[in-house]
């Protein structure tokens, strides 16, 4: 390579770094150790990458092969559904049969679906309404939709979505009175009973609205709605669905992000409900995800929209790439066509166009793409297993896969602060990486989306990331197995959950059975409160102090009058027993802890690796128990140290906030800091 085009390169792939970064992360990554979240550790594409487009139209012919073979996405999602209930008369359903058995041979010759045809496909009865009354019998309506689903697929769709709420004006289920609710949810259950014995090869659930707003009303919107739904036809639903969205706050103008902390906070709440009603987590569909803003359709068409989109999904997938285990299925909110979108709403796209659709129809008639097609080309390559990554900071998502000599590490941001990130590579994969390609994809200085790639064969051991990007090392490596040991990560729940915030007085959460051993653990602790409340609860866990995060996934969440988010508090692994209390208070009154989940890493093997130690005990002793590790947290004058008897054995006098203390003096044993503001804390040398 010629030196002039080299340095280009250099120029190029460095272009991100900058001399005063304003936040620095340590991201640890191990390719030796392979990553099991539950039982899976392969990458399943076909959950995370599709388009909302239906292979039974014929309107992708000359576009499918790029979309469906060059970017590996596949159709995901269609609206069809039978448009009936109690209200039709036996002629008017039977036309609509009729209808249907006309279809099924359009598409049965349609060359997309035969070449792309996806096996876990989802099809959404869109407008609820149309299927529901009072008057409507639930068992003559299932045998409606079997009937309507097999004349129309040639090869049936893996889920039905039984119920939709996409609009505020149409939202039959949180629209309605309680006592309506448990009439619909009734009716679905039956529905779901009825598929199971017909149609056992389609997964039935529901419901999905536009976006679980749980917090609101001090978490009656959850009681009402979800937990009812749940309640009534959960038992006989296959998945629980839903729709996260970003979306746009029409007071402030501001945006109302639910990826991050409050997405988490979300999942979690409807997991621990289920576990505390099953003893399993009923399985989710996201049925939709990314940035939802209504006032965009009917404006005119700008690039800028698609890099807000982009940005939306990322912070999304990055998440639900960490839950392979819970989740069948996410699906990205972009359309193939943007006509797709009028056919069912029956608007003008000449006077509406779609914001969120990869291709778009200029003025002369001719489609485009738009820059969403970015989003997926910047995935397309990543497969294979999960290898382990980790980031100190939650505003810091990681992903990491190998596959046939590469190594995908990918990293995104969800601040609005230039991030260094300082990758701790162990000596033996620095030596066996030979090439690094970074591939970023990011807004340019005029908010246009940007996908680059530039290569080097010098060692990174750090980059900086601008805000709200993403981006991907691709480590060239051997083409071999290149795992010593494996790592499996195990949730834990608690059967408590949706606990009232009193001041000052511990709340408590039961767990049993955690699974523990040689490795790392922390907690999800997620709340619902108004803003401006306490935000940095004590934690205990098993009577022990950790230490409150002062920072968690994502924005603020300041313009919204009630914060709903998961704080994820690292913990000594040395804390944890099989049965365990963790006990959450805060200082002033206000709102609900939603759930408390015990998060465990275990190794297969016994690792010893700096990167793989992480401590947030508030003391601890370190070096061969030479030196006492004392958090900046803990505010004192003076503490001292009580051995087992409660003889004080040395007295730090001169004692300075965050200070390392020499105890080499100190018999091995257990000993106490008690501090001069009451505090008490076990530890050991």
């Amino acid at each position: 390579m010629k030196l002039a085009t080299r340095l280009l390169i250099l120029a190029a792939f460095y272009s991100t770094i900058t001399l005063k970064a304003q936040e620095s992360t340590t991201i640890s990554l191990d390719l030796g150790i392979k990553k099991y979240i539950g039982k899976v550790s392969k990458l399943q594409r076909n959950k995370y990458f599709g388009i909302q487009t239906s292979y039974t139209v014929n309107n992708l012919e000359k576009e499918a092969a790029f979309l469906f073979e060059t970017l590996r996405s596949h159709p995901a999602k269609s609206f069809k559904g039978p448009e009936t209930n109690g209200n039709l008369s036996k002629i008017q359903t039977n036309k609509i049969d009729d209808l249907a058995i006309e279809l099924r041979k359009k598409n049965e010759e349609n060359p997309i679906f035969s070449k792309y045809g996806n096996s876990d496909f989802l099809l959404t009865q869109k407008v609820p309404f149309k299927v529901y009354n009072p008057s409507a019998n639930a068992e003559d309506e299932a045998f409606k939709m079997i009937e309507y689903i097999k004349n129309f697929f040639p090869k049936l769709p893996k889920y039905y979505e039984i119920m939709d709420e996409p609009y505020e004006n149409i939202n039959l289920f949180s629209g309605n009175s309680l006592e309506v609710k448990i009439q619909i949810a009734s009716f679905y259950k039956t529905i779901a009973e009825i598929f199971e014995k017909e149609l056992p090869e389609v997964k039935i659930g529901g419901y999905s609205t536009s976006r679980p707003l749980f917090e609101l009303k001090d978490f009656k919107n959850w009681e009402e709605n979800y937990k009812t739904f749940m309640d009534i036809a959960g038992e006989e639903i296959d998945f629980v669905s839903t729709k996260l969205y970003d979306e746009l706050d029409k007071d402030t103008g501001t945006l109302n992000y639910c990826s991050g902390s409050n997405s988490e906070a979300v999942l979690d709440l409807m997991s621990t409900y289920s576990y505390s009603k099953w003893n399993l987590i009923k399985p989710y569909v996201i049925s939709e995800y990314g940035l939802k803003v209504p006032d965009w359709e009917g404006t005119n068409f700008t690039s800028q929209y698609s890099t807000y989109t982009s940005q939306s999904l990322n912070n999304f997938v990055m998440s639900f790439l960490d839950k392979p285990n819970t989740i069948e299925k996410a699906i990205p909110y972009v359309l193939g066509k943007e006509e797709e979108f009028y056919l069912n709403t029956r608007k003008n796209p000449k006077s509406n166009p779609h914001p969120m659709a990869i291709l778009r129809k200029e003025r002369r008639g001719e489609y485009v793409y738009t820059d969403l097609v970015k989003f997926y080309d910047f995935w397309s390559d990543v497969d294979g297993d999960r290898v382990y990554i980790s980031s100190n900071n939650p505003d810091i998502q990681v992903n990491s896969f190998y596959n046939k000599g590469k190594w995908y590490v990918i990293c995104n941001n969800l601040s609005s602060k230039v991030q260094t990130l300082n990758f701790g590579f162990t000596n033996n994969d620095i030596l066996r990486i030979s090439n690094y390609t970074l591939r970023r994809l990011f807004a340019d200085e005029e908010g246009i989306l940007d996908l680059t790639e530039a290569s080097t064969d010098l060692h990174i051991d750090q980059l900086d990331i601008d805000p709200n990007e993403i981006f991907m090392l691709i480590c060239d490596v051997p083409d071999e197995n290149p795992f010593a040991t494996s790592i499996v990560e195990y949730s834990n729940y608690s059967k408590d959950y949706l606990k009232p915030i009193e001041a000052n007085k511990p709340v408590s959460f039961k767990f049993s059975k955690v699974v523990t051993g040689k490795g790392k653990a922390n907690l999800r602790v997620s709340f619902g409160r108004p803003i401006g409340s306490d935000m940095k609860p004590t934690i205990k866990l098993n009577g022990e102090y950790v230490l409150t995060p002062s920072n968690w996934a994502g924005y603020d969440q300041s313009n919204k009058s009630t914060f709903f988010g998961t704080f994820v508090v690292p913990i000594p692994m040395s804390y944890l027993k099989e049965q365990n209390e963790v006990t959450v208070s805060f200082v002033d009154n206000g709102g609900k802890l939603s759930s408390v989940v015990i998060n465990t890493e275990i190794f297969s093997e016994d690792v010893e690796n700096k990167n793989y130690v992480e401590n947030n005990a508030p003391v601890f002793s370190s070096h061969g128990g030479n030196l006492l590790n004392i958090s900046p947290a803990i505010e004192c004058r003076a503490p001292k140290i009580v051995n087992s008897k409660g003889k004080v054995v040395k007295k730090l006098k001169f004692y300075s906030n965050g200070e390392t203390i020499d105890i080499s003096s100190l018999n091995k044993g257990d000993y106490i800091l008690e501090t001069s503001n009451g505090g008490s804390y076990k530890f050991k040398k």
